[in-house]
């Protein structure tokens, strides 16, 4: 899984990349969106290996002239799996994507049974490719309308501007008292993931995610 943007390729100072606000960079700002659908599509991460890279050299004093420690501008993450499997995350804010949006996503799901590839640009490119075993090559595959549910399908953000996802369906959960998926609790467990993630890299070796004291 790849998340590419590029809001990070200008050297100027940005409070994603000061510890004293962010607390983590790339590593906290773009992982967790991926972090947790890795969770949620092959079951509980249970360890970590993880390296962060410091790219493109920032100011060293902030707005204010005070100094601050700078963080990450991309990720590489190796995931284990409760259950065996492995997996790959690449998150980079130093990506030149020329896309209405400036980013673009990647993700590729390789089974014993079949193959899915995904590839988005948050605005018109919405694409889906996939083979079950026996099919032959990966082809294009048509997404169900009760996915786009209200969305229009020539713009991804839409998804957040029409059905109750992200900021909208955490306001319509406080209107309605109705719970919501994912929760603080789903909230928690990335923030684990961080934090393993960065103690990977801190000290080089493999973490384990239930070793991460909460």
């Amino acid at each position: 899984m790849r998340y590419y943007t590029g809001y990070a390729r200008q050297g100027d100072y940005r409070w994603r990349f000061d510890r004293n606000i962010a607390g983590a960079g790339v590593v906290g700002d773009l992982g967790p969106h991926f972090l947790y659908l890795a969770d949620w599509l092959y079951g509980e991460i249970s360890a970590i290996s993880c390296r962060l890279s410091y790219s493109v050299p920032r100011p060293p004093l902030d707005p204010q002239g005070n100094a601050y420690e700078v963080l990450d501008d991309s990720c590489m993450l190796t995931v284990e799996f409760a259950s065996g499997a492995f997996g790959m995350i690449h998150c980079t804010a130093l990506c030149y994507e020329d896309s209405p949006f400036g980013q673009t996503h990647h993700m590729e799901f390789h089974g014993s049974d079949g193959t899915l590839y995904s590839h988005t640009d948050w605005d018109k490119v919405q694409q889906v490719k996939g083979a079950r075993v026996g099919e032959g090559m990966v082809r294009e595959l048509a997404i169900p309308d009760h996915i786009w549910g209200k969305a229009r399908r020539d713009t991804y953000r839409d998804i957040f501007r029409c059905e109750d996802y992200m900021i909208r369906g955490f306001i319509n959960g406080i209107i309605n008292d109705s719970a919501l998926s994912p929760d603080f609790h789903d909230g928690a467990r990335m923030q684990r993931l961080i934090s393993a993630a960065v103690q990977s890299h801190e000290t080089g070796r493999r973490v384990e995610v239930a070793s991460i004291v909460e």
